[in-house]
This record gives structure tokens, sequence and C-alpha cells, in this order.
């Protein structure tokens, strides 16, 4: 328990911020295109990272001590990057004629034009807002009782439920009920509705239930639900994916559930060698349940269905990385960005433009165009500093979870940029958050004596809290 004004205070910033990770998937029904105006998702995540940040800053000011060292080299390679996007923004003029060869846009899919003075310091706030969570990690690691795996827990549930409306609202769109907000164009200029809930892009739906299935195989009977209703939001989750048409997504869900399916089949096959009973009549029970809804839902809607899945099979463009087809548009970006850097000076190579000038679709070519080489090298070394720190944090019970969280997060990013979105990133460290939680519940008897690199003369007292 908190046993300073200073970590009571911090305590309260903490969960405040946490409750906006939790509630801000039922706030985003009604999402709309990205245009003018306020976005309150934008205000909300600003003030969600301000509160996170507060409150590492007041532990490690009540503590009167640094912060442990991974924590201050990942936050020193962000504000190098912050160092570089300053200096693209005094760059901006001298660069007019190289900025105005992405004034020309090909396809849609290259996204609107945005100006760079504009561009450069938003993508800055960007980075700043979606790395906040370091900070309520840092807490943890600091101390593992600061969020305890109950409060991971319930904003787990929160969000789950958020996933579960999203996901009622896409099989209403599915259904013919209420209208698509997004639609995938065929090669013949025909167009055919995407489900995406109350977000106006499937992408957004995406990440939503690839975290929500990740949550339930790692928070298990801390969710407060039986294994069936579990298994039974994996499902819903799972083909409420499937009808999105956002293949990558489909991607990162059948690696979650293939991952820790497999886990658990070879725990069972090792209990069973070892003389332990198997529920049999649960299994035929389950599976039961899931073929009838199955064949309810493909009775309702099986030709919406069915033609979705010839889509996603089948409308894929080119495979020629050369073509402009290739990946639905993604061949003419990266092929154009790759003429530009070309032509570029190597302070671009290795500093980058500073902002996104069109819509790269691919999270390390984003970092490339924005920070450069040197970005692509610091932003590489802060993802795997966070894994190392994580991983010597746990035991081997939940080093498969983060490997599957990491590996996510990278297959997201091949035609995604998971790095952009904030409240991906915030899903992402929740998911590293309730993998440290669980790990500080259990009593596997190989965790790590230590969690985190420290300066000679700390010490760890009982609770986990640096002397």
């Amino acid at each position: 328990m908190p046993t300073s004004r200073h970590e009571r205070t911090a305590t309260h910033l903490a969960t405040a911020a946490l409750a906006l990770v939790a509630v801000k998937p039922l706030l985003d029904i009604g999402e709309k295109d990205a245009g003018g105006g306020i976005d309150l998702g934008v205000v909300l995540t600003a003030i969600g990272a301000a509160l996170m940040i507060a409150a590492f800053g007041l532990v490690a000011l009540g503590a009167r001590r640094m912060p442990p060292r991974p924590l201050l080299l990942m936050a020193g390679g962000l504000a190098l990057l912050l160092v570089m996007s300053a200096v693209s923004y005094l760059l901006v003029g001298a660069r007019d004629d190289l900025l105005d060869l992405f004034n020309v846009r090909r396809y849609p899919i290259y996204g609107a034009h945005v100006e760079p003075t504009q561009a450069i310091p938003a993508e800055a706030l960007r980075l700043i807002v979606g790395f906040a969570p370091i900070a309520l990690l840092g807490l943890m690691l600091m101390r593992r009782s600061f969020i305890s795996s109950r409060r991971i827990a319930l904003v787990a549930g929160v969000v789950l439920l958020g996933a579960v409306v999203h996901c009622v609202l896409a099989w209403l769109q599915v259904a013919g009920v209420i209208p698509y907000s997004f639609y995938f164009e065929l090669a013949n200029w025909q167009k055919i509705g995407r489900a995406s809930g109350g977000y106006y892009h499937p992408m957004s739906l995406g990440r939503l239930l690839i975290f929500s299935v990740f949550l339930i195989y790692v928070l298990k009977d801390r969710l407060w639900v039986p294994a069936a209703v579990r298994y039974a939001l994996v499902g819903l989750f799972v083909a409420t994916g499937a009808v999105s048409l956002h293949r990558f997504t489909i991607v990162c869900l059948v690696v979650i559930v293939a991952a820790f399916e497999a886990r658990r089949v070879r725990d069972l096959i090792a209990s069973r060698r070892a003389g332990g009973r198997v529920d049999r009549r649960s299994a035929l029970l389950g599976g039961g349940a899931v073929a009838a809804v199955a064949a309810v839902v493909g009775g309702l809607w099986g030709g919406a269905i069915w033609e979705r899945v010839r889509v996603a099979l089948t409308e894929v463009g080119s495979l020629d990385v050369r073509s402009d087809t290739f990946m639905h548009g993604r061949g003419a970006i990266w092929n154009d960005v790759a003429d530009i850097l070309g032509r570029s000076s190597l302070d671009v190579w290795l500093f980058g433009f500073g902002y996104e000038p069109w819509d790269m679709h691919n999270d390390w070519l984003r970092v490339m165009v924005i920070w450069g080489l040197v970005g692509v090298v610091l932003t590489g070394a802060i993802l795997v500093g966070l894994y190392r720190v994580v991983r010597a944090s746990v035991g081997r019970s939940g080093r498969l979870a983060l490997v599957v969280l990491f590996a996510t997060l990278v297959i997201f990013g091949l035609t995604q940029k998971p790095l952009a979105y904030p409240y991906f990133l915030w899903l992402f460290f929740l998911g590293a958050m309730a993998v440290l939680a669980v790990d500080a519940d259990a009593d596997d008897g190989d965790r790590p004596e230590r969690a985190v690199a420290r300066p000679e003369g700390e010490s760890v007292a009982g609770d986990g809290t640096i002397r």
C-alpha cells in the first residue's frame, strides 16, 4: 500500500489514467473519419498521458532517487526523437523543394495533404502520448504491488465490455440493420462493406479485438467469469475480426489463439501422462455450443459471411512488390517513397522529415521517414529494451505471453502503423502490465530475483519496493 503522500497522490493519478484506458472504447462509439475540429479521443489520450507521467514523477520525487536505469535509457531515446523532430521543424523551409514531391498523390491510399509545420508538432505529441504508459510500467517495475492484478483485471473487464458493444454493432452492420462506415473497393470498382463496429475504420476495431483476446488468455479466471464465457468471448472476437476483412487483424488473432491453445494442449497432455483427469464433458459441451452458434449465424448471415471470406482470400492485389497494385496500393506508396529518399540528402536519411507526408502503411517505413535511420535504431532499441526489462521481471510462465505480445506488434506493423496509434500502444502496455501483474501473483519459484537493473547499493524490500 502507498506509504507517503506522494505515493497516495500518484495512486489516484494512475487510477484515473487506467480509467481512461478502460472507458475509451465506449467513448469511441460513433468515431468519424479524421477531419477538422477537436477530436475527443485525442484530448482524452493527452490527459491520460499527463496523468501517467505525473504519477511516475511523484513516486520518483517522493523516493528522492533516480528511476531504474532501463527506464532512463528508454526515456533518453524518446527525448532524442523529440530533439530530431525539433530540428526537422527548423529545416522545413530549407526542404521545400524536396517536400513538394509529396504533394503528388496518385491514389486515395496516400492519404490527405498535411502541412509540415502542423504535422511535425503533432507527430512529436503522438510520440509522447503513445509511449506515456511506460511510466505506469515503471511504477510496476519499481514495486509490483503498486498496480495490482485486480486493478488490471477491472480495467480489462471494462475494455472487454467495450469490445462486446463494438462487436454487436459490427454484426448489426453485417445484418444490414445499421449502415457501414467503411467499404472495401473491389477490382471491378464495386464496393463491399467492412464491419467496423462503432469505429470508422476496421483497423480500429481490430486493435481492440486483438488485445481483448490477449487479455482474456493472460488474465483468465482473474476476470471473474467462467471459462465457458471466456471462450465464448474469444469466439465472438475472432469471428468479428473475420467479417471485418482486416487481414492482419485476422492473422494476429490466429497467432494469439494458436500460441495459447498450443500451450494449453501441451499442459493437458502432460497432465494426462501424469495421471490427471481431463474434463471431457466440458470439452464436448463447449464444442457443441460453438457448433450450434456457428450453425445459427451461418443460417442467418451465411451469404454475407461467405462473400467476405471470398473477398479476403481473392482480393489481395498484385503480389509483385514493384507494382502499384501490390497489396492494394501499398506498392505505389513504398516505391514512390524509395524514389524520393533516393533524391534526398544525407541529413534526411539520418534524421528524416519529422512527419509522415503520406500514409506509409508500414510501421518501420513510417519511422524511417519521420526520424531517419537514427530514429529506426532508437525506436528498435527502445522496444528491445522494453522487452528485455519485462522479460527479466517475469518467470517462465509469463514469457510466452510476452513473446506473443511483441509478435503482435511486429506483425500488425507490416501493413499498419501501431506505433502511430496511441491507443494501440496503450493496450499494448496494458497487456505488458497484465503479464507483470499475473506473474506477481504466481508462485512459480522461477521468477528472477531482480526486476530491473539497479545502481549499486540499492536493495529490494519484501513488498518489492526498491530501497
